[in-house]
């Protein structure tokens, strides 16, 4: 892919957080309820995208990304779950967005968006309710 269709890729799976955002303002009283499914879905999203980072960059010899991206991970895992803060699950997408464009082969890089996409729909939600829980 060229370097414009990788940014515009990068940039629409980047719109997974105000997809989320959205949603909680289209289903308000369902935040209350799915709160746990939303971060057990942000906790499978995130097992997903290291199981297919291993998969890709294990065989590849890319062990300096691989490293990078597993100490990311295991870094902000553990600081989000000492520390609680509403943004440290955005932490994960410099970790995302680094692999993304460091390695270079397409399907990778598409199965890769995607995931990042779908992350942004329970960080969104997740990110608005926290902000009305301060509100009230």
């Amino acid at each position: 892919m060229e370097l414009l269709n990788q940014i515009l890729v990068l940039l629409f799976s980047l719109t997974g957080i105000i997809f989320g955002i959205a949603l909680s303002y289209i289903a308000p009283e369902e935040l209350s309820f799915g709160k746990k499914y939303l971060i057990l879905l942000k906790m499978i999203l995130i097992a997903i995208s290291f199981s297919v980072v291993v998969f890709y960059l294990f065989p590849s010899k890319e062990f300096y990304l691989l490293i990078f991206f597993v100490t990311t991970l295991v870094a902000v895992f553990s600081l989000e779950s000492k520390v609680k803060n509403k943004y440290y699950p955005l932490f994960y997408y410099p970790a995302f967005i680094i692999t993304y464009f460091f390695y270079n082969d397409d399907s990778f890089k598409l199965i890769l968006a995607s995931i990042i996409f779908f992350y942004g729909f329970p960080i969104g939600t997740l990110l608005k309710t926290n902000f009305k829980k301060n509100e009230k």
